[in-house]
């Protein structure tokens, strides 16, 4: 995947891998596993793989930015 901080996020694809997940946030990938985990970011299952959906992103940033968190 092309570097995601310069990707806007309408071009990202349906589903994201935890790693690219980690990129857009700029987290640790081992933090961003944690959040998954505990449900803080949801995602979906296929077996061993986990997909977090765009719009979960978009979402939780929507919601970040109108709380005017960081």
């Amino acid at each position: 995947m092309q570097d995601l901080t310069r990707v806007d996020v309408a071009d990202l694809p349906s589903v994201l891998k935890v790693r690219e997940v980690a990129v857009v946030l700029r987290l640790p990938l081992s933090r961003t596993y944690e959040l998954v985990q505990k449900g803080q970011i949801a995602s979906i299952r296929f077996g061993r793989s986990v997909r977090v959906p765009r719009q979960v992103l978009v979402d939780l940033l929507t919601r970040t930015t109108e709380r005017g968190e960081q």
